[in-house]
């Protein structure tokens, strides 16, 4: 049996990939520390749930990695699309907002890989993102901070006829 990957040497059958490997091939993955492993349950949920989106909008799910920008189909205004830690997509405001006057549990932030983090009640000295849905004019107004309040007013002015 021949190496899936290479299709040279000599494999043998490892059932984890589902796939013949010869040494060296299976060997090239360790070579690259950096690289976190991914279970395969993972990318099929993960692609179940994007055509499952793209079949229901008609539009193809955003890369995660990059920032997916867009308008909100409510209301208009500009957002990203960033995929959360729990595989669901969130729309976030553009710009980052001090910490100080955004209320905790509705702080975020974008990780290296671009996934959305909900900062829960941790408070970093710097700044953090917000969700769209908290301050698009759609939704009722927000009552516990005023910059979200002036946020969604914003977003009410540019919001089209």
């Amino acid at each position: 049996m021949n190496c899936d990957a290479c299709a040279g040497q000599p494999g043998r059958w490892i059932a984890s990939p589902g796939m013949a490997h010869c040494g060296t091939c299976e060997r090239a993955g360790a070579g690259h520390p950096s690289r976190d492993p991914v279970l395969l349950g993972d990318v099929l949920a993960t692609a179940s749930d994007a055509l499952a989106y793209a079949d229901r909008t008609g539009r193809t799910v955003p890369d995660a990695r990059t920032a997916g920008g867009t308008t909100c189909d409510a209301c208009g205004a500009e957002a990203e699309w960033r995929r959360t830690i729990r595989g669901r997509w969130i729309l976030i405001e553009p710009g980052d907002w001090p910490i100080a006057p955004i209320p905790p549990g509705k702080r975020w932030r974008i990780a290296g890989d671009g996934t959305a983090v909900n900062l829960g009640r941790a408070s970093p000295s710097d700044t953090c993102r917000i969700s769209h849905f908290d301050v698009c004019p759609t939704n009722p107004s927000p009552s516990d901070s005023p910059t979200m309040l002036a946020l969604w007013h914003r977003n009410t002015q540019r919001r089209p006829s």
